[in-house]
């Protein structure tokens, strides 16, 4: 509960008479507290207090729901809206005069802008050698660093001056940009020098999809190199598309020593763009404002935009001739102009045009693969496709007025990406339509290709891509209500349309063969011959049928994960049962690794019943009007039911059986199993907030600093308490009525032993300011007894112990709204913003599971105290059921251990951790986890410089299994000390006995060894070393005799993988055949830095992922790159992305299991080179060691704190876990109905799926 609002003067102009009038419209209608109000508004209570503060004008929609709330008029009210925004739009405008606007928004600095372009000197002087020195360069930095700013307005206009009659052109790549800009690139031999611009050149990898005409502009740009050509060419490049260019060697030759990175402004430079196009026009810049800017966009390369826009903003309301910090302010400030210039625009549409502005922006935007989302130019033809919809110019001249689009002859498009990642209701959108953006751009290339071959019937999608385009976008209304251009439209329908012909001639074909059978039956020897055609005829065709039956299939249970998970497991085991193509394995394998298993969705539809969960999440209280429906959960059936007093329900008991209603008079406690009300007989003001305990229910209330707690039987004060400090935020109390805690304004949380009366001391009382009303601070009790304590606020949750009053975790999770504690306190699950996470208290880094939201109200989370691994939560009118396994396994250790490896035959694993000073190095049984041996320890390092010792926490231990898991090295490294002796031992696993014992340090070198590998049998060990100072040297060693054989020159690598021959060497983008060892640069996966390696068990294929989370596949011999995997981890919490580190590729070859640094585990098909699912369930801390068994149908992996975790992988036994998976909770056991399999699978004859 939010404190009392601050007064607010309504002489103080527009915004804040209109907050003040809305406060008057609430307080006359009894002062319902927001969170009431936010049921009948549609809007969160935050969106509806901040719409009273008086710091901003809210948008129309959100006044209207607030009016409503209030019982007022919505169309009075519009009117009152209307004014007051027009005098905030003539406050914003000012008194232009004739001075032009000195900041450019978020359109780039152009030629005619150099007078108005600062800061960047330095970095012109050096972009202008750049280009003198190399006829073919590159400039390259983050998104918003200004690289077109610098291009347009630093780079040209000094060219202009120096090059004379020299021809200079500006170009963006867009769709076809060989063919758009083919003849520009040819210069003819009397034609004058030519400088080409390529600006924004990712969009030959967003736009751009055929690799054909990418090339080919690519090599039109190339010939600049040479010396005879007429041409000189600079490209401008994303820092995250950098590493693409990779892609074409000769681009990436050429690009070697030609490169400038465009870094963040320094403070004088900022200072230089904030205040000199000022003074240019005359204007003046208040110290505190320049200040207040520099602080906040230093050192972010990518708030250039951002910057520029809220100047452009501050320049509009600027008081006279001088910018203000209030006008900064007023304006949102660097990170909320850019959203608050855009919903201002979007709050003035109408609904209609409101829709069409949507479509409008999404059909501009390119949804990253793998990378950020980008922006995608509309063209003038694909502007006219949207002619049916009279509303797109409209939206359009609005944007554009606003400065949030560009619009020229060629077309419209956003003024600039930072608009897709500072604009949150964009970003949600694109976020809820990711899927059906990247399925429309294909639909989109596939309509212009079809239409440019003159619609010829060849080019229509055919099989699983069209059925996947008819489940997405059949629905789609025409005319303006729809998404899809009248071309698409067309396309789509002409695609059905020859599927439904070619069904109709495959079924006339069919007919023939019957009867040309029949007919040639009466000739022996013919009516065989073609009896025996006839009969491949038909199993050819019957395959595939069902062959594309089990695709079809194998594609709807992808597509029903999160709106029917259990239909959707069981689909997956049907495509398998009717063909197991890769495409079911898939689908089966993802089943496997989906964490949501069952949905159950409230019969009562729509958004207008109170909702409720209950009994730890296994049942679900609805409200519909004056009726209450409890549901089962899990066994999906009706409870009880029951009538209502009339009111609104706003909390419930955890048992659901005693609910608060919000009637006329105030708020009572109504017990629906006697029908009757129950509590304190005197109703409770409209200001209080009530929570419902065993036994007892907690009031606390906005106008007055008392906590009181009530008996549910007879209303009985149990216990109240002042509180200290003012106003109550936030009271919550356990669930067994023990204790209470609140959050009073402006102090620290408080807690109470209701029993006896008496305060708590704990770390929560020294959390000074944690309660003030910017922290939204909400507290909340969990575990048996109360024994968990969570605050929720903007700077993260606090978690304590009750009992002992100190803090247990404190998670960096800042906005969170939900949150629930397992039964023993050791996990705590949040939910806010886009996602659920599940974090472990005693490891609480980083989540150890994370589920994506569907922007949809979340009304409640839980545990199931029953099923310690299930997780469930309400949002909208469905309850989700989660199995997070291996996320929260018992089998977690306290002590972490320092180094796992699991051999790659699979059958063992070693283990090292610190025990007293000593390494303890163990080898133990996959089978069962049994210790095998406990292996001699080599004795620790010693310092070659005694004043240095080495110090036992500060070493290393390092594995390393031989590639058949028949010999195991290992020993301890001492990083950053010269150290002498150094002793490794190899052990023989086949014969359980010391193969070798190896001093690593030389008379030459004593730098300690940080990475092992091991040859076939254990019979070369090879060894990287760090010295102190200087590079990686890797050098070989026989086993046999003890001694060093070859120092590998050039290899200088840390991450070390040996072809199980033998006879090749493969480190960080660097090759040695063996024995040679004569070391090659080789760049295994487009240039990037090596997390891990991997080789196929036959030597057949390599494994190569990057710290970027992409993986390269390639031939034995690394002769041939058979693919490129794109990362597929989830997006990382912070800057940087998850890295592969560590990868297996099953003995079968079918399968490759690629781990992440940040816990994830994804599994891939090598054959198609596609994910199988999503990524498999794990502890959530990074993967050290993979391998899969002999019979590749179960995957090891190997972790710090869970040394062995074990999935399965064979088609099989999944079916039986999964069936296993679909038929937990369901009241008809596992299996499709015949009406479920007739609309799902109606070509192929019905068949149970689920039975051996």
């Amino acid at each position: 509960m939010g404190r009392p609002e601050r007064p607010v003067d309504p002489q103080a102009g527009p915004v804040q008479r209109f907050a003040h009038e809305l406060r008057e419209l609430r307080r006359t209608a009894g002062g319902p507290s927001y969170r009431l109000m936010a049921e009948a508004a549609g809007f969160s209570a935050a969106t509806l207090s901040e719409a009273a503060r008086g710091e901003r004008l809210p948008s129309l929609a959100v006044v209207q729901g607030y009016v409503r709330a209030c019982g007022g008029d919505p169309g009075e009210w519009e009117s009152r809206w209307k004014d007051a925004e027009g005098e905030v739009a003539s406050a914003a405008r000012g008194d232009d005069g004739d001075t032009a606007a000195p900041y450019r928004g978020l359109a780039p600095f152009d030629e005619g802008d150099r007078e108005l372009f600062f800061g960047r000197d330095g970095l012109v002087g050096e972009l202008l050698r750049l280009v003198r020195e190399h006829r073919f360069a590159v400039v390259f930095g983050a998104s918003g660093s200004g690289k077109s700013s610098l291009l347009r307005a630093g780079l040209i206009p000094r060219l202009q001056q120096e090059c004379g009659p020299a021809v200079l052109r500006v170009i963006t790549p867009g769709e076809r940009p060989a063919e758009t800009y083919g003849h520009l690139l040819v210069p003819k031999d009397d034609d004058p020098e030519s400088w080409v611009v390529v600006d924004q050149f990712e969009e030959v990898f967003t736009l751009c999809h055929d690799r054909a005409e990418r090339a080919r502009f690519v090599d039109l740009l190339l010939a600049a190199r040479n010396p005879d050509n007429r041409l000189r060419v600079l490209v401008s490049v994303r820092a995250d598309f950098y590493a693409r260019c990779a892609e074409h060697r000769e681009l990436a030759d050429a690009l070697g020593g030609a490169g400038l990175l465009v870094g963040a402004m320094t403070a004088d430079e900022l200072r230089e763009a904030v205040t000199r196009p000022a003074a240019a026009v005359g204007l003046l810049v208040e110290r505190e404002l320049t200040a207040r800017i520099v602080e906040e966009v230093l050192d972010r390369p990518g708030a250039l935009p951002m910057l520029s826009h809220v100047l452009l903003e501050i320049w509009r309301r600027r008081r006279g001739r001088l910018l203000t910090l209030a006008a900064y302010e007023a304006a949102g400030g660097v990170r909320g102009a850019i959203a608050a210039s855009a919903e201002e625009v979007y709050g003035q549409l109408t609904p209609a045009q409101a829709r069409s502005a949507r479509q409008l922006l999404l059909r501009m935007v390119e949804p990253g693969q793998g990378s950020a989302d980008t922006r995608r130019p509309l063209t003038r033809a694909e502007l006219a496709e949207s002619a049916t919809d009279h509303h797109v110019p409209v939206v359009v001249e609005r944007l554009a007025r606003a400065r949030l689009l560009t619009v020229d002859e060629d077309g419209v498009q956003l003024a600039h990406e930072a608009l897709i990642t500072c604009w949150p209701r964009l970003r949600d959108w694109i976020e809820a339509d990711r899927e059906w953006l990247s399925h429309h751009r294909r639909l989109a290339e596939e309509t212009r290709l079809w239409l440019e071959n003159d619609r010829d019937p060849g080019a229509l999608v055919r099989g699983s891509r069209l059925a996947r385009a008819e489940e997405l976008f059949a629905g789609e209304p025409d005319g303006e209500q729809g998404r899809l251009t009248p071309p698409e439209r067309e396309f789509l329908d002409t695609a059905l349309a020859a599927r439904v012909a070619e069904s109709r001639a495959a079924t006339r074909a069919t007919r023939r063969s019957r009867v040309l059978v029949a007919a040639l039956s009466a000739v022996l020897a013919v009516a065989l011959m073609g009896g025996l055609t006839a009969w491949h005829l038909s199993a050819d065709n019957a395959r595939h049928h069902t062959d594309l039956a089990a695709r079809r299939v194998a594609d709807l249970a992808d597509a029903m994960r999160t709106t029917d998970p259990r239909t959707a497991m069981l689909l997956s085991v049907a495509a398998w049962r009717i063909s197991p193509l890769p495409e079911a394995r898939r689908a089966l394998l993802g089943s496997l690794a989906q964490p949501e298993h069952a949905v159950f969705t409230d019969p009562a539809p729509g958004d207008g019943p109170a909702r409720f969960l209950a009994d730890s999440g296994r049942t679900l209280l609805s409200v519909d009007g004056r009726i209450w429906r409890t549901w089962n959960v899990a066994g999906t059936r009706p409870i009880a039911s029951g009538r209502l007093p009339a009111g609104e329900v706003v909390a419930a008991g955890p048992d659901a059986r005693v609910l608060a209603v919000a009637g006329d008079d105030g708020i009572r406690l109504w017990d629906t199993a006697t029908a009757r009300w129950t509590g304190e007989r005197s109703p409770l003001p409209f200001t209080s907030v009530t929570h419902i305990a065993a036994g007892a229910y907690l009031v606390g209330d906005i106008d007055d600093d008392r906590v009181r707690v009530r008996s549910v039987t007879d209303g009985r004060v149990l216990f109240e308490e002042r509180v200290a400090g003012g106003g109550l935020v936030t009271p919550a109390v356990s669930a067994d009525g023990r204790l209470v805690a609140v959050c009073p304004e402006g102090g620290s949380p408080q807690v109470w032993d209701i029993a006896r009366h008496r305060a708590l001391p704990g770390a929560w009382d020294r959390t000074r300011g944690l309660c003030d009303e910017a922290a939204a601070t909400a507290l909340v009790f969990g575990s048996v007894g109360g024994d968990r304590l969570a605050a929720l606020s903007e700077s993260g949750v606090t978690v304590w112990d009750t009992a002992s009053g100190r803090e247990v975790a404190h998670l960096a999770e800042p906005g969170a709204q939900r949150a629930a504690f397992t039964p023993d306190g050791a996990f705590l699950a949040t939910a806010g913003g886009a996602e659920i996470r599940v974090w472990r208290l005693s490891d609480p880094a980083a989540p150890v599971f994370r589920h994506p939201l569907s922007n949809q109200h979340l009304y409640g989370i839980s545990w199931d105290p029953t099923r310690p691994t299930t997780l469930r939560y309400l949002e909208g009118g469905a309850v989700h059921c989660l199995e997070l396994g291996m996320a929260v396994t018992p089998d977690w250790r306290a002590d972490p251990l320092t180094a796992v490896r699991v051999s790659p035959d699979a059958r063992t694993y070693a283990t090292a951790r610190l025990v007293d000073g000593r390494y303890r190095f163990e080898l133990r049984a996959t089978s069962d986890s049994r210790l095998l041996r406990t292996l001699p320890a080599p004795p620790p390092p010693v310092s070659a410089d005694p004043a240095e010792p080495v110090i036992p926490e500060n070493m290393v231990a390092l594995l390393a299994f031989s590639p058949d898991g028949h010999a195991l090295s290992y020993g301890v490294s001492a990083p950053g000390r010269e150290a002498a002796p150094q002793r490794f031992t190899v052990w023989d696993t086949a014969r359980d006995r010391p193969r070798a014992a190896l001093d690593l340090a030389t008379p030459e070198s004593t730098a300690p060894v940080v990475a092992l590998a091991l040859g076939p049998g254990g019979s070369t060990l090879y060894a990287a070393r760090l010295p102190v100072l200087g590079d990686v040297t890797d050098e070989a060693w026989d086993t046999a005799t003890g001694h060093r054989t070859t120092v590998l020159t050039g290899l200088g690598s840390t991450h070390l993988a040996v072809r199980p021959d033998g006879r090749l060497l493969v480190g960080d983008n660097r090759t040695a055949p063996l024995p040679s060892g004569k070391a090659g640069g080789k760049g295994l996966v487009q240039g990037e830095q090596i997390g891990a390696l991997a080789f196929a068990a036959d030597g057949s294929r390599l494994a190569a992922g990057d710290l970027t989370g992409r993986v390269a596949l390639w031939d034995g011999e690394l002769s041939d790159r058979t693919g490129i995997l794109r990362n597929v981890f989830p997006a990382p919490l912070g800057e940087e992305a998850e890295a592969v580190s560590a990868l297996a590729v099953s003995p079968d070859g079918a399968t490759l299991a690629v781990g992440g640094g940040a816990g994830t585990l994804q599994l891939w098909d090598i054959a198609t080179q596609q994910p199988l699912g999503g990524p498999l369930t794990t502890p959530g801390e990074p993967i050290d060691t993979l391998a899969f068994s002999a019979d590749s149908g179960t995957l090891l992996a190997g972790s710090a704190h869970v040394p062995l975790q074990r999935y399965a992988v064979d088609p099989e036994r999944a079916v039986t876990l999964v069936c296993a998976r679909a038929s937990a909770g369901a009241p008809t056991g596992a299996d499709l109905s015949r009406e479920q399999w007739r609309t799902y699978v109606p070509e192929v004859k019905y068949r149970r799926v689920c039975v051996s």
